[in-house]
């Protein structure tokens, strides 16, 4: 009877074991989908019109459905340098822009390089101002978009800029997808 006992216990004691090493290392690891998080915080509209870019594992610029040599020219000489993003910056981004001078919007996840983390608060910043001053006196809607553009730095360390109509749900619900 000793002996069921103290299998049981032991074979308990080892499927605890087993549950508890495997449960904490997979999601650690886990890489975040900033293209999925953004597709999902945004509203469908600007899903359907706005592309979101970011950049593959292969080191190229590709939208949220695929590759295209042109994205990646579009992105490196157009996205990146309008979002003040150069390389050396961010281990990873996804992000969506409207390059149309009577739309503001913009809305992006950057995960900062080591110790650059400033400098994308910087650029993200210096995008919002680029956008508030080019409505001023322009858009008044876009205006007042442009002035409701937050940038955050979120617990996970990454860098979040929303530049967009209803741009706290926006944030809250990216906010909510990077902390799960």
């Amino acid at each position: 009877m000793k002996r069921i006992i103290a299998c049981l216990m032991a074979g308990i004691l080892m499927l605890a074991l087993v549950g508890c090493g495997t449960s904490g290392s997979s999601s650690a690891a886990a890489k975040k989908d900033y293209t999925q998080i953004l597709h999902d915080a945004r509203s469908d509209e600007d899903n359907e019109y706005l592309m979101i870019f970011t950049k593959g594992e292969d080191g190229k610029f590709t939208a949220q459905y695929g590759y295209s040599a042109e994205y990646d020219a579009d992105v490196a000489n157009m996205m990146m340098p309008l979002l003040g993003l150069e390389d050396g910056m961010y281990d990873d981004f996804a992000a969506s822009v409207s390059g149309m001078m009577v739309s503001v919007y913009g809305v992006a996840i950057v995960k900062p390089a080591e110790g650059r983390t400033q400098d994308v608060v910087d650029a993200m910043d210096a995008y919002v101002q680029s956008q508030q001053k080019a409505m001023e006196r322009y858009l008044e809607d876009q205006y007042e978009i442009a002035c409701a553009a937050r940038v955050v730095t979120v617990p996970t360390g990454e860098v979040v800029m929303v530049c967009c109509e209803d741009s706290d749900t926006v944030l809250e619900n990216i906010k909510k997808a990077l902390a799960a």
